[in-house]
């Protein structure tokens, strides 16, 4: 995780979900986005964002050559994080206007709330980084004298794997704030930034890890 923090696809796909919601505070949200990469018609729904987002990180993997199974996680997990922190926000009943999507995701461009989309993209992250090595190991282990007795056992881990990502994506929750409103205060987040913390945040994320485990040992 570390050494992938130089990723350009990971760089392009954090740095792209700080600027969506800086772009939503302004009066031309769409022409924002078109100059962040993302082609877009003017008044995007929330799928259109998202769908458009994935296309720039995939522009910028071919650009770059730097196309890698890291890089792949990194941007489903981003795209996930938008579509499940604003989507919870958006009405469901009667649709949603371009407006409404504009504004709750402009509604993540405050320390409170990017806190919220960054641990939950971090947890999402991590949660795929781990079931990259365990989904091919954990099957094998389903079997009457295995580890997981029945397919029920084996779903009980899943669901305590899930909640053990999203408790160790917590240590990121209020760094993550702090760190978007004090670099837009002091001239705003840059690629470069965008990596330096991504790298900060594995680093916890990592030690997070080693010290549950510690614990559980």
């Amino acid at each position: 995780m570390l050494a992938a923090s130089k990723d350009p696809t990971v760089r392009a796909a954090f740095y792209l979900l700080t600027q969506i919601p800086l772009a939503a505070k302004k009066v031309q949200f769409a022409p924002e986005l078109r100059g962040l990469g993302l082609k877009l018609e003017d008044g995007p729904s929330l799928s259109e964002v998202i769908s458009a987002f994935g296309d720039a990180v995939d522009r910028k993997a071919r650009e770059t050559r730097g196309r890698t199974d890291f890089g792949e996680m990194v941007q489903l997990a981003a795209a996930e994080s938008l579509n499940a922190v604003v989507g919870r926000e958006l009405p469901r009943l009667f649709g949603t206007t371009p407006s409404e999507v504009q504004i709750k995701l402009a509604g993540l461009a405050t320390q409170k709330q990017f806190s919220v989309l960054a641990r939950d993209f971090f947890a999402r992250l991590t949660r795929r980084y781990l079931d990259y090595y365990l989904s091919r190991e954990l099957p094998k282990h389903v079997d009457i004298a295995g580890r997981f007795q029945t397919i029920r056992e084996h779903r009980e881990f899943e669901e305590a794997l899930e909640l053990h990502c999203r408790e160790t994506a917590r240590i990121v929750e209020r760094y993550s704030g702090e760190w978007f409103s004090k670099e837009n205060y002091e001239g705003g987040i840059d690629q470069a930034k965008a990596s330096r913390f991504i790298r900060a945040s594995f680093d916890k994320i990592q030690k997070e890890l080693r010290m549950r485990r510690d614990a559980d040992a």
